[in-house]
């Protein structure tokens, strides 16, 4: 057996490598990119038994397949790809931002709907995708801002039910990136009953990944916040602020 030559530079390269598959799984984790991803490996291993078992029509076919793999994979992959670089030229400096202009923003955002009276969810998304959501609503891009909640979860407006994810961005105030978005309910027994379903809700998403949620109550106008499965007791303007602040803090900038 012969003896390998294992070098310093070796370490490297494959710490490099496997880096870079972290940093590939991290981006494309709670997205559709993990099913196509699933849906290619099927594909590799279909053809590799088609070569071994000597399938000359279907190992033709896949690897006709194959002879275009890289443009089919900028293809399918072309919104994590944009995403992935947009991260890789964004400055590093600024990932240890503060969070304090998107929590301003939310906070004047719930008490507005709060002093209206007008039930909301306001989900922040942290490491955990959240893009699986999206099918239930509308795709969108927009700043966070009280008129433009207000426009949101306006009784009369057409997409004032579900609730609106918001995306952190550094050196901004967040964007929301989705609206009437419908969220998977807490178990029966996580919550007493005085709460209805926008709090079930509230519960449920925060069960399933580490979003926080804002809940503005429409029957008390009271706000709580939802995280890790359990929701707050009402607090003020300051309280919020203070809460969100706790909690982003981590995350600020790390899904720019």
């Amino acid at each position: 057996m012969q003896n390998w030559d294992f070098s310093f530079l070796d370490i490297i390269d494959i710490a490099l490598v496997a880096v870079f598959v972290y940093y590939v799984l991290r981006l494309i984790r709670g997205t559709r990119a993990v099913q196509m991803l699933i849906g290619l490996a099927v594909f590799v291993v279909v053809y590799e038994l088609a070569r071994f078992f000597g399938l000359l029509t279907v190992e033709w076919i896949f690897g006709q397949f194959f002879s275009a793999f890289i443009v089919i994979l900028v293809v399918l992959f072309q919104h994590e790809i944009r995403r992935a670089l947009m991260r890789v030229g964004a400055n590093p400096l600024a990932y240890a931002a503060s969070p304090t202009q998107m929590v301003d923003a939310l906070v004047e955002s719930a008490f507005s709907l709060a002093h209206l009276r007008w039930g909301a969810l306001l989900v922040i998304e942290r490491e955990t995708g959240l893009k699986h959501l999206f099918d239930s609503g509308v795709e969108m891009d927009a700043p966070v801002r009280s008129d433009i909640m207000q426009a949101l979860f306006n009784p009369q407006a057409p997409m004032h039910d579900g609730a609106v994810v918001i995306h952190p961005h550094v050196g901004e105030s967040g964007r929301i990136v989705a609206a009437r978005v419908l969220l998977p309910l807490a178990q029966a027994n996580a919550l007493s009953g005085e709460f209805g379903t926008r709090h079930r809700a509230a519960i449920g998403i925060t069960e399933e990944s580490d979003a926080l949620v804002v809940v503005v109550s429409e029957e008390t106008g009271n706000v709580r916040l939802a995280d890790a499965g359990t929701m707050s007791d009402p607090v003020d303007a300051n309280g919020l602020r203070q809460l969100l602040i706790a909690q982003l803090s981590p995350y600020a900038g790390s899904n720019a």
